[in-house]
């Protein structure tokens, strides 16, 4: 593994991002190269023997989608629905 290569760890413990100054609470994945990763671990919130988890990489069809328009259902809503309306 690079030392720059970034992976995803587990976090143990919560901790204010010295970065983002965000609270990262137990349970979420931390992105961060090695030299992160370790000062993470010996601060205690990353477990030990956490040695990461790759990025997800992202996928050509959430690329393509974005640009998509949904046709599903016409302008001005659902031509089925019921008018509940009383006048």
């Amino acid at each position: 593994m690079a030392k720059s290569e970034t992976l995803n760890y587990t976090v143990i413990s919560a901790f204010n991002d010295k970065q983002t100054n965000d609270l990262i609470e137990p349970g979420t994945l931390y992105p961060a190269d090695q030299k992160r990763a370790n000062v993470l671990r010996a601060a205690g919130v990353i477990a030990e023997d956490d040695e990461g988890q790759s990025l997800p990489k992202p996928s050509k069809t959430d690329d393509s989608d974005k640009d998509k328009v949904k046709t599903d259902v016409p302008a001005g809503g659902d031509s089925d629905a019921v008018d509940t309306a009383k006048s």
